[in-house]
């Protein structure tokens, strides 16, 4: 009954999950009311907890929300869930330290139209969210009233089924080991009349522990199927945002493809207009061809003189006509022409534009590296690095492009030997053992001494073991001295 009276409500933000901010319940309904606002969360729409909280500063019941805000970061005025209702009403959770909660999240409601406006818990355990819940709750940095009284020891009967971990560290396993659980079980077995020297169990007892189990089985199983609903409920979600996302490229590939279209439909039918317009040109010059040729033939029959003059300036006005046919359409040619190495002429310049600028960039950008290098060489920096063989390398800074550009090299010449033989002095280094080859594309393998110095390590001598070392002259000579 103390507890009780120390009853109180509280609202906790997550982002990414994460608790990013906490209020009571009155300040969460001075929101709602939208007498305050919320500029941190202004234009997203966040996961929040309505938790019920006792006089001990334990959770006994939690509704995980979603609440959107608009860009002034006032409170969704369309958004209306009962938290009270489907506090009270909320299914079994897991035990956050005053035994099992209610809990109501959307694999989990018991209105199922408000399901869409809640979340499922993550019971990972890397980031739970009933562990960030109960720590929040315990730090109780809103201050809550609490009765100041120690936790009651938790004292579970047998008969009770014993609520899954959800995810969350076992307390009770934690504070006893797995032996203290059957010394206590037997103790109550004791206790609820079972004689030590009865080698069996009454049936009420087997009873008890049968309907124990089934209980724990039950629960075990209603964990899974919250926790396959969540699954399931994430996997709808994002497959959700896959096909908007496939929608909208598809929307913008069939806009690009229309646009395209029409732009073909525009270009074939100014093609078309053009050679309409051609034809009828020329079926215009045959025309005035045929009725010129008949005023020939009337000419010749009337006189051979009048005939030849206009014949004459028959050809005159058809070739002049030819002419200024001719002469439009080149200027037309010579006009698509200028266009077009026009435009080739911009392109050509802003191709030699951005190719300026990028060495401009690159010049600015190595000229900038230089003098800040240079600036540190002045203060006393030097540039050290390490390569086996070659220790501890002090790099000058009219060095450093060639060391940039090659460090290998760079060590192998500090070591006096050449590339590739500080190369496979290198392979040696790290690895020790015999290249001997061996029948299909084998090595030996074996493991050897390593030689530390590169300039000390010979090919084929000292990446051997004693099995496949070249024989030298003196090793077949034998000694017949007496």
């Amino acid at each position: 009954m103390r507890d009780a009276a120390y009853s109180s409500e509280a609202i906790v933000f997550f982002e990414d999950g994460v608790v990013s901010k906490e209020m009571t319940y009155s300040e969460f309904e001075a929101i709602l009311d939208g007498v305050v606002g919320m500029d941190d969360f202004a234009g997203d729409t966040l996961k929040a907890a309505f938790v019920v909280v006792n006089g001990r500063l334990k959770v006994t019941a939690a509704v995980l929300f979603r609440i959107g805000f608009d860009r002034q970061g006032y409170a969704d005025r369309s958004w209306n869930l009962p938290l009270r209702h489907l506090a009270d009403t909320g299914g079994s959770g897991p035990d956050l330290g005053a035994g099992a909660i209610k809990l109501a999240c959307k694999s989990q409601c018991s209105v199922s139209w408000h399901s869409s406006s809640l979340w499922d818990p993550d019971m990972s355990p890397k980031s739970n969210t009933f562990v960030r819940l109960r720590d929040a709750i315990a730090e109780n940095r809103m201050c809550l009233p609490s009765s100041g009284e120690p936790d009651p020891p938790l004292i579970q009967p047998q008969s009770q089924s014993v609520p899954p971990n959800w995810g969350m560290p076992n307390q009770q396993q934690r504070a006893a080991p797995p032996q203290q659980d059957w010394r206590r079980n037997d103790e109550a077995l004791i206790n609820a009349g079972w004689d030590s020297d009865d080698p069996g169990l009454t049936e009420s007892q087997l009873a008890a522990l049968e309907s124990e189990h089934r209980n724990k089985i039950a629960a075990l199983i209603k964990q899974q199927r919250l926790h396959i609903q969540t699954q399931k409920n994430e996997a709808q979600q994002e497959l959700q945002k896959t096909r908007q996302s496939l929608e909208k490229e598809l929307e913008l590939a069939r806009q690009e493809v229309h646009r395209l279209r029409s732009e073909h439909e525009s270009l074939h039918a100014q093609n078309i207009a053009l050679r309409e317009q051609n034809e009828a040109q020329r079926k215009q010059m045959e025309s005035m061809k045929r009725s010129r040729d008949l005023e020939l033939k009337n000419a010749q029959q009337s006189e051979k003189a009048e005939v030849a003059a206009l014949r004459k300036q028959y050809e005159e006005v058809l070739q002049q006509r030819i002419q200024e046919e001719t002469a439009k359409l080149k200027e037309d040619i010579e006009l698509r022409n200028m266009e077009l190495m026009y435009r080739h002429d911009v392109a050509k310049q802003l191709r030699e534009e951005l190719t300026q600028l990028r060495k401009d960039k690159i010049r600015l950008v190595h000229e900038g590296g230089d003098k800040f290098l240079e600036r540190l060489e002045a203060l006393g920096v030097s540039f050290i690095a390490f390569h086996p063989g070659a220790g501890h390398v002090s790099i000058l800074l009219s060095d450093m492009p060639s060391y940039m550009e090659n460090p290998i090299a760079y060590a192998a010449d500090k070591c006096l030997v050449s590339e590739e033989h500080y190369r496979k002095w290198l392979n040696h280094y790290q690895k020790p053992e015999c290249q001997a080859p061996l029948t299909n594309d084998k090595t030996c393998s074996c493991r050897i001494s390593r030689v530390d110095v590169p300039s000390q390590f010979l090919v084929g001598q000292s990446d051997r073991c004693d099995k496949h070392k070249p024989r030298t002259l003196g090793d077949n000579v034998v000694n017949l001295r007496v």
